[in-house]
């Protein structure tokens, strides 16, 4: 506010002179220009001290964004659901984090492990971009895990940076605030840039200008004496018009289709430019967090950002004005001149600015996820074909209700089966497993006490829909769902499927044949599974190495059903749903005749 004051005040000191007229208008004419050159001086005060403010108040939105997901509470503080895949910005963008081979999830990961869910999914969790271009790339990496070691320990080292120097994120991270709100604006930046080519004229863009600034003092010239009443001037000021509209006509379109792109685009470059300056400045020298910071450094320096900013806004004038200024000074051939003489020699350059601040902004929200959930390492890339997860949990349950468990699987123990009842922890543990897994090969923490695994293809079967538009029922989506597991692509690199309940869209007898030929089929495969189920037959195939059992536990109680969802050695031996239906009040004839069956059902399995 003082700022603002001090503007204004100046201001009207330029005016004061010229009100205490003296003698000759001489000495109020150098106060005057003392006063116009104070007036500049405050001018850019003010700017400064709105720019502060600016960089304050986004650092502060991302405090109170830390503030609620602080302890690892399950909330989406920017958005959950995914970028929008048609007209994406930022496909055009290179990243400059390499990901080396990656893996593509496809829509049945997606919706299995929850990742775009809504209110709040895997994204949601880990999104905190402020810019479209952010979110997309954050959305991109999820979509597309890494499956080498080297480019996730380069994530990692810049995650842990970020992670260990939260004054320096939350100043990138409130600089790039700045773009909220302009992600329109923003795309529309993007795609100039991508445009942007040379000025294809019928002569050279010079010699009209030249030509323009000779008619537009012959205009100005032949006003005047137009102005003093000598009208024979008239002839030369309609010819200057005449020549002009012709030659306007000619360039229009081309000047049209140069300029249309950067028309209301300025906000967004301004954005851009606001956190590329506080990357260039905050960022290390070394590392992939190096690598960004020479792309930031490159697009400020030497003022070529900067320049193109200033620029950009004269690309939105329009009217009666505009229209006077361009028959008499071809105005838009200079703004284009103007604007294509700063992106076109830069375009490259500003890309590769604009492909770091998605990949920064993917990075940053690694790392609030680190600082802000309450059990996390960094987990460990190893050669071998190995997944060892120690106190494990799922990042979208509440921490306070969450139960930590361990899983290993390896050369020596290829599948585990595990059985236990409906909403003991089954599916759950498949999911945390998946999620972490994912989380791990983004570079990120994962939500464990520690993790080594190697970098592998992830397919699941979780829950199966049924697609009536194309006519796959139920049991065939998921057959063909599990055939992407019996038949993996060829790749040389492991596999880790997780299996919820494999073929339940069909009779009990099919779906117990054929889960065990598909076991029998996944152990010679040497890829690496979790399969839950409640079908005994499979827990048969158990040999304590290769393949093993796990269970879940509960108690009956006077409240109901109870769980510990804490993981056990050996298959699932209790049976509680018939003790449910009697605590319900189920007639006691319709009890005694499940029973019976139940030891029919025993005694024939033993004979077979």
């Amino acid at each position: 506010m003082r700022r603002s004051w001090a503007r204004l005040l100046v201001f009207l000191a330029a005016l004061v002179p010229w009100v205490l007229w003296i003698a000759t208008p001489l000495l109020p004419g150098l106060l005057t220009l003392v006063a116009a050159l104070a007036f500049v001086g405050t001018v850019l005060y003010h700017h400064r001290g709105r720019a502060e403010r600016d960089l304050r108040d986004g650092m502060l939105a991302v405090l109170d964004e830390a503030l609620q997901r602080c302890g690892g509470q399950v909330i989406a503080v920017r958005g959950a659901g995914r970028p929008s895949a048609d007209g994406r910005v930022g496909v055009e963008l290179p990243p400059v984090v390499e990901s080396g081979p990656t893996w593509s999830l496809s829509e049945q990961e997606r919706d299995d492990l929850d990742l775009f869910a809504q209110p709040v999914g895997v994204f949601g969790l880990l999104d905190r971009t402020s810019s479209l271009l952010g979110a997309e790339r954050l959305s991109e990496l999820l979509d597309h895990p890494c499956l080498v070691a080297e480019p996730i320990r380069l994530r990692q080292e810049a995650v842990r940076w970020l992670v260990e120097h939260p004054a320096e994120r939350v100043r990138l991270m409130g600089a790039a605030a700045r773009l909220r709100g302009e992600d329109e604006r923003l795309a529309g930046f993007v795609r100039a840039v991508a445009r942007v080519r040379p000025l294809s004229l019928f002569v050279r863009p010079v010699v009209l200008r030249v030509w323009s600034l000779l008619t537009g003092l012959a205009a100005v010239f032949a006003t005047v004496r137009i102005a003093s009443g000598d009208f024979q001037w008239a002839w030369l000021l309609a010819g200057v018009l005449l020549a002009n509209g012709l030659i306007l006509r000619r360039i229009g379109p081309v000047l049209g289709e140069a300029l249309e792109p950067w028309r209301d685009v300025a906000w967004g470059a301004q954005g851009f430019l606001v956190a590329a300056r506080q990357a260039a400045v905050d960022l290390p020298a070394d590392g992939v967090l190096g690598a960004l910071r020479e792309r930031f450094a490159a697009v400020v320096g030497r003022g070529s950002l900067a320049s193109l900013c200033r620029r950009i806004g004269w690309a939105e004038h329009g009217g009666v004005v505009h229209g006077l200024l361009n028959v008499v000074l071809l105005y838009d051939l200079h703004v284009a001149t103007a604007i294509l003489k700063r992106a076109v020699p830069n375009r490259e350059r500003l890309r590769a600015g604009l492909s770091a601040l998605a990949d920064l902004e993917a990075l940053a929200s690694l790392a609030c996820f680190a600082a802000e959930q309450p059990l996390t390492c960094f987990p460990t890339p190893t050669d071998a074909d190995r997944l060892e997860i120690v106190d494990g949990v799922h990042p979208l349950l509440a921490p306070e209700c969450v139960v930590a468990n361990n899983v290993v699987l390896g050369p020596d123990s290829r599948i585990w089966i595990v059985t236990g009842s409906n909403m003991a922890g089954k599916s759950t543990l498949l999911r945390m497993v998946g999620v972490n897994v994912l989380l791990a090969q983004l570079g990120s923490v994962v939500a464990a006490r520690r993790m080594s695994w190697s970098p592998m293809r992830l397919i699941t079967d979780l829950q199966a829909r049924d697609n009536l538009a194309e006519e796959e029922s139920y049991f065939l989506a998921e057959v063909r769902h599990l055939r992407r597991m019996v038949n993996p692509p060829a790749d040389d690199g492991v596999l880790l499927g997780l299996i919820d309940e494999p073929f339940r869209g069909t009779n009990s007898q099919d779906q117990s044949a054929a889960s065990v030929a598909l076991v029998r089929h996944l152990v010679r495969s040497g890829n690496l599974f979790l399969l839950a189920t409640h079908d005994r037959h499979l827990t048969e195939l158990a040999d304590g190495a290769t393949v093993r059992n796990y269970h879940y536990r509960e108690d009956l109680s006077s409240d109901g059903l109870v769980f510990d969802y804490r993981l056990r050695d050996g298959p699932a031996r209790t049976r509680n749903a018939l003790r449910v239906l009697e605590r319900e009040g189920y007639p006691p004839q319709l009890l005694a005749d499940a029973r019976a069956w139940l030891a029919e059902s025993a005694d024939g399995d033993s004979q077979t």
